[in-house]
Parts: structure tokens; sequence; C-alpha cells
């Protein structure tokens, strides 16, 4: 064969690969990009005319061109590197890229092979298993503390009020946060603080807390035929002048709440956990960490902030925000305390 056959037989083995190649020249430009290259680096494939360096107009590509330029002045070894790549449409990817270095008859016709394997979805998935896991043993850790912080509590005889120790777990919620978007990659919709539905959400909220509200009404009703002295007889069976400042700020409460039970609880158990059930699994267990953090108030309250997170999590796992969920919380807070259930 001579140099023109080797150069056709060359380009037609590469074109009809199925990973994504592209040759360079000794200079760094691009000289030639297969079908599968193209379509990752959105640029024409075959050979490139005009010999333009794509990758270097944007800052994001800047490992990915170190490593070419480091494969360039390599030249007798491969190198093998996973780097990051934009294309030009905001599309990122992860590649492994791996290169050989292809001498030819004189220095001017030396290219560069260069092969990529798109890593990306293994990449995203190794970052989000870091990520929950990261979240969760800190959770874990502040977990722990409360409850240590809970005992000494109940040791030194209750000394200041239950609503303290709440504000306590609002505390945690807050550093959660705060955590959360200092040490990982976990987007705003990764954490459920985002919709794309959102008249839909409130909608279907507001539905299921106005029944939430007539479960309580008939949860009262039917305790109060069967124990006429039970939740405070002398108050009056809905009383609207409990209604107030503390109800309204109550608000911020139940958010802080949501997040911790629904962003940093059930939707990283949901990520960490394997098996065909992990939603359920993750509501379950999320369920019960959230009433274990209610312990202050006693077991009553512990099962009713159970079954309360439960269908809170149902309705998660449904909208996948916790805007829906929030709501539901505090009608449900507000409602019971109007009832006169509880003192909250």
């Amino acid at each position: 064969m001579d140099q023109k056959q080797v150069s056709h037989f060359a380009e037609r083995v590469l074109r009809d690969m199925s990973s994504a190649v592209l040759v360079l020249d000794r200079k760094g430009n691009v000289v030639y990009v297969n079908g599968p290259a193209s379509r990752m680096l959105e640029v024409k494939a075959g050979v490139q005319d005009n010999r333009y360096t794509f990758f270097t107009e944007n800052k994001y590509n800047d490992r990915f061109s170190e490593a070419i330029l480091n494969a360039l002045y390599q030249k007798n070894h491969t190198s093998v590197e996973t780097v990051p790549f934009m294309a030009a449409s905001g599309k990122k990817y992860v590649f492994l890229l791996s290169s050989s270095f292809l001498p030819g008859e004189t220095g001017e016709d030396a290219q560069l092979v260069i092969t990529l394997a798109d890593e990306t979805e293994k990449e995203q998935t190794k970052q989000r298993l870091n990520d929950s896991s990261r979240t969760f043993s800190t959770f874990l850790f502040g977990f722990c503390i409360w409850i240590l912080i809970y005992a000494f509590w109940e040791f030194l005889g209750r000394p200041f009020s239950a609503d303290f120790m709440t504000h306590g777990v609002e505390l945690l919620g807050i550093i959660m946060l705060l955590f959360i978007f200092r040490y990982t990659s976990l987007t705003w919709r990764d954490l459920g603080i985002t919709t794309s539905q959102p008249k839909k959400t409130v909608l279907t909220a507001l539905i299921v807390a106005a029944c939430a509200i007539v479960f309580l009404f008939l949860l009262k009703m039917v305790a109060r035929m069967i124990d006429p002295n039970c939740f405070e007889p002398d108050a009056p069976f809905f009383d609207i002048s409990r209604f107030g400042l503390r109800q309204i700020l109550y608000v911020f409460t139940a958010g802080i709440q949501e997040f911790l039970a629904r962003s940093v609880i059930q939707g990283n158990l949901k990520r960490i956990t394997v098996g065909n059930h992990t939603g359920i699994l993750a509501i379950v267990l999320s369920s019960l960490i959230f009433s274990a953090l209610h312990i202050h108030f006693g077991f009553l309250f512990m099962v009713g902030a159970a079954i309360l997170a439960g269908l809170e999590g149902i309705l998660y796992a449904k909208q996948k925000n916790i805007f829906g969920v929030w709501i539901v919380h505090w009608f449900f807070g507000v409602s019971g305390t109007l009832l006169c259930l509880i003192d909250h």
C-alpha cells in the first residue's frame, strides 16, 4: 500500500469504530473526527479542513486541553486520564481519555490518536453516592448529638420547655443545609427545592391538607365520644383564638423539618439503599427517624408524627419536591393546635 491507500484505510477504520476517536496533528489541531466523537463533541464528522482546536474555547475544558498537550509532549508514552468536557450546547461529559502517538515519515506527518470513553453516568453515580453518604453521615452525627442533648435535658429535669428542643432540631436543619451546599455537588433539584409544576404541586398539597384537617376533626369527635375528658375538655372544640404569630412562624419550622425529613433523610436513603423497594424503605425509615426527632413530646406525639411523616413521604415521592409536603405539614400542625389536639 502506498501512503494514500494507508491514509484511506486508516480513515475507514476510524470511521467504523464504535468508540469516539479524534486525530490531531503534531501542533494539536484536530484533523479528523469520527461519528461517535462528532456527536459528543458537537463538531462535524470526517476530515477537518479548517484545523481548529474547538476544545480550547471554553475554560471548563482546560483539563481536557492539558491532557492532550501532555500526550503531545510525552510522545513515547500512552496517556490515560479522566477529564471533564463541555460541548458547545453546554452539555457536560466525563471522558476517559487515552492517546497513542503515531510517528509519520516526517515530523510534519506525525499524528496523535485520541480515544474517548464516556464515563459521565458512572462518575455522576459515584459523585451522588459520595454526596449522599457524606450528607447522611453528617446527619447521623448531628442526630446522635441531639439525642445526647435530649438525655441531658431529661437528666436535669427538663429545665426548659420542649419547644426549645424543637428549635434545636431546626438549628440542625439549617446546619445541614449549609453543609450540603458547601461540601457536596447535589443540586436544588436533587434536594427537591425546585418544581417544574408549581400550580399542580400547590393544588395537590391543598387537597391533601384539606383531607388531613377533616381527619383531625373526625378524630377529635370520635375521641370525645369515647372519652369526653380527652383533649382539654374545658377548651372549645375549635379555638381560633390560638392562631397567632407563633402559628404563622411555624411555617419556617415546617419547612426546616421537611427539608430534614425529605431532602436529607428520605432522599439520601433512597440513593444509598439497594433492592427492589428502595422508595418504600426510604419512606418508612425516614418516618421513623422523623418520629424519633420528636421524642421530647412523648410517645403519642411520636406515633402521630410517624403517621404524618409516612403520608408526606408518599407525597414527596410523587412530587419530588418539598413544597407540597411543606404546605401539608404547616396546615396539619396549625389545625392540630386550633383543635386543641396539641400545644404547638
